[in-house]
């Protein structure tokens, strides 16, 4: 439903993590789905993970893919 949320939290091995989904209602009668991501890289695990896959650009590749399979021409 327009101009809701959804958030999800977890955690894994190298990090501690929140995925946020919102919700814009757009002027045109169309929505937009948009995710922000927070998370916190503990430990030296955690500092590498962060470099191979955060400042790989691979997670947002993977987050833009994903939005992408929500999209509707």
């Amino acid at each position: 439903m327009p101009g809701q949320e959804l958030a999800l939290e977890g955690r894994h091995r190298f990090s501690v993590y929140r995925l946020v989904l919102r919700i814009d209602k757009l002027s045109d009668g169309r929505s937009r789905l948009r995710a922000e991501t927070l998370a916190a890289f503990p430990g030296a695990a955690g500092r590498v993970y962060r470099l191979l896959v955060i400042s790989s650009g691979a997670h947002a590749f993977g987050m833009r893919r994903m939005l992408a399979g929500y999209r509707q021409p």
